[in-house]
């Protein structure tokens, strides 16, 4: 059950919003994988990379445009997405050293593009190589993750910077790639994804550096590297089981025989990781039920079917456990946002 998991989980999370705001059915946005709405939601839209690039080629089919689909999600992607890998740009004591940053750790940001950089002359050159993505869906990641560009890039210090970025994509797919990229110049049809700056430019100082933060951002993004070259957890893996089929998670005797072994050495291995298979089971739950209850705005009743329960008394008892407050209570927070989002919408119109 070991899997690769995708770089970031806010490609997933923004996927999810513009198929719902597309009327895409989540049925087919998955379709060709073994997830489901309920199981991404409880994982954290943390999925394997495999079912991402089938979800990614699912999107870009149904809205019928991957230029667009990519650059509808890309476009959303924000500062906190970084994580800890923004960080160390920002702490960064120029833009010279934000990009060394962010090429040798780049395994740790949203992007999926393998960056590669080389100086010719006073002009250094980042490639962004694509070859390794399934070619359903490379145009797609191309125009979502240069949709970010310009974030990244702000976050590098290079938001002023005279840089130039070349892009396959010409005619009217190129002018809707300029819109997205500005204010940096776009060179269309080009051979290859990648983009330019004078290495002079590398040069100017950051106003957020600060040493000891980058070295302590810098120390943290070697141990995630490490983490995600090493072998994933028994919990991790246990904890995307159950995110598959929440509605119907196995007994842990049906989990022990799926992962060949005892019951008896399943409960050790996870109690060496300080954890139970009670305890993953609930937090899997406990995280699927605020999602669906506080974001989506489901009912109690249709939230506890969905994850499995036959009585939404019992539901009710569990979220009282999980959370010490009633699952009404997220439900009516859910509404409240959902009305003043409407409120707001109509004053402005």
């Amino acid at each position: 059950m070991a899997m690769t998991a995708t770089r970031s989980p806010a490609g997933i999370r923004y996927a999810f919003a513009v198929a719902r705001d597309a009327d895409v059915p989540f049925q087919r946005l998955l379709a060709g994988t073994h997830w489901t709405e309920n199981g991404v939601v409880a994982a954290g839209y943390r999925i394997d990379q495999d079912d991402e690039f089938v979800m990614a080629a699912n999107l870009a089919r149904e809205l019928g445009d991957p230029l667009a689909a990519g650059i509808r999600v890309g476009s959303q992607f924000t500062v906190g997405d970084l994580g800890i890998w923004g960080y160390a740009l920002l702490s960064s004591a120029n833009a010279g050293e934000a990009l060394a940053v962010a090429l040798a750790y780049a395994t740790l940001s949203p992007t999926v593009f393998n960056p590669q950089s080389v100086q010719i002359g006073d002009v250094t050159i980042v490639l962004l190589r694509y070859e390794h993505l399934p070619v359903d869906a490379r145009e797609y990641y191309a125009a979502r993750d240069l949709s970010a560009l310009p974030l990244l890039l702000r976050m590098s210090g290079l938001a002023t910077a005279p840089l130039t970025v070349e892009v396959p994509f010409d005619g009217e797919q190129g002018e809707r790639l300029r819109a997205a990229l500005r204010p940096f110049d776009v060179e269309a049809g080009a051979a290859q994804y990648r983009f330019r700056i004078p290495t002079g430019a590398l040069a100017m100082r950051l106003p957020t550096a600060d040493p000891i933060t980058r070295a302590a951002c810098a120390r943290e993004c070697e141990r995630l590297v490490h983490t995600l070259e090493s072998a994933p957890t028994l919990s991790a893996t246990v904890r995307s089981r159950f995110a598959q089929s929440p509605e119907a998670m196995p007994t842990i005797e049906e989990l022990a025989a799926e992962l060949h072994m005892s019951t008896r050495t399943l409960r050790r291995q996870l109690d060496y990781e300080h954890t139970s298979y009670r305890e993953l089971r609930n937090d899997v739950a406990h995280t699927l039920a605020v999602e669906l209850l506080s974001v989506v705005g489901l009912s109690v009743n249709e939230v506890a079917r969905r994850l499995g329960y036959s009585d939404t008394t019992a539901f009710s008892h569990a979220f009282r456990r999980w959370t010490g407050k009633p699952a009404s209570d997220f439900r009516s927070g859910a509404q409240y946002r959902s009305e003043s989002v409407s409120t707001r919408t109509r004053a402005s119109g």
